[in-house]
């Protein structure tokens, strides 16, 4: 009996326990949430005065969760240009510089738009690259990007495309490569350069990358001095670059 009693007793303690700690922490949460308008005022602060020449923004309500306040900087250029800045155990920290500044957010969102326009253009697949940082781009170049204007003509990124060569030879290369390059050329999507992954049909690990080119510098000859291996003047002088992605020894 004395055993049952124990037990009992053992029991309603854990139980008085739970309900305690379950209690603090609901109350530490609704505590947290509380503070979001102290949490807004300190960060639009914190916003002002480290930014104070940053203009044209949308500042979305501070949000919380899992310990963390939360604001979002919006662009009203364009709402995919955008950084949060956070405050955690009382630090405030931000994302501008990648996000805002290098326009991470931007590109992430221009990338999958630019592959998904070329595909409904040409009906094909390719893998997108843009070459560099927003705030390494000129102004007007910078303003082309963020307004989404003639994007696909504009030359701020690169195509990668793999072609599977049934023809293991310097002019069938050629010619597959150019009447690759004239899909896009025809529907007047003009990157800055192209990325070529050639594999050879016959033996599917037989790949090479190729990579700034174009119409005008892909050249039987030149296609031969990358199968013989061979880094020639040629290539050199177009700045074409090539990397064997398998090779017998």
């Amino acid at each position: 009996m004395k055993k049952e009693k124990r037990l009992l007793f053992a029991r309603n303690i854990f139980v008085f326990l739970v309900v305690i700690g379950l209690t603090v922490l609901v109350i530490s949460e609704k505590g947290e949430e509380l503070m979001l308008p102290k949490a807004q005022k300190e960060m639009e602060q914190y916003l002002k005065e480290k930014y104070p020449d940053l203009d044209n923004i949308e500042i979305e309500p501070v949000t919380y969760q899992s310990n963390d306040y939360q604001m979002k900087v919006i662009s009203n250029k364009n709402k995919n240009l955008y950084f949060y800045i956070n405050k955690r155990n009382k630090r405030i920290t931000d994302t501008y510089q990648k996000d805002y500044l290098e326009g991470n957010t931007l590109f992430k969102y221009l990338k999958d738009k630019i592959e998904k326009d070329i595909k409904t253009e040409t009906n094909t697949s390719v893998k997108v690259n843009i070459l560099s940082t927003l705030d390494q781009y000129t102004t007007k170049v910078h303003e082309q990007i963020i307004k989404e204007d003639n994007l696909l003509q504009l030359k701020f990124y690169i195509i990668e495309k793999e072609i599977i060569i049934a023809d293991w030879t310097s002019s069938s290369i050629e010619k597959q490569i150019k009447e690759e390059l004239s899909t896009y050329y025809n529907k007047n999507i003009t990157p800055k350069s192209y990325t070529i992954i050639i594999t050879n049909q016959e033996d599917i690990t037989e790949s090479i990358e190729i990579k700034n080119i174009n119409s005008d510098t892909i050249t039987k000859e030149i296609i031969q001095d990358i199968l013989d291996d061979n880094y020639s003047k040629r290539l050199k002088d177009n700045k074409i670059k090539y990397n064997y992605l398998y090779k017998e020894d």
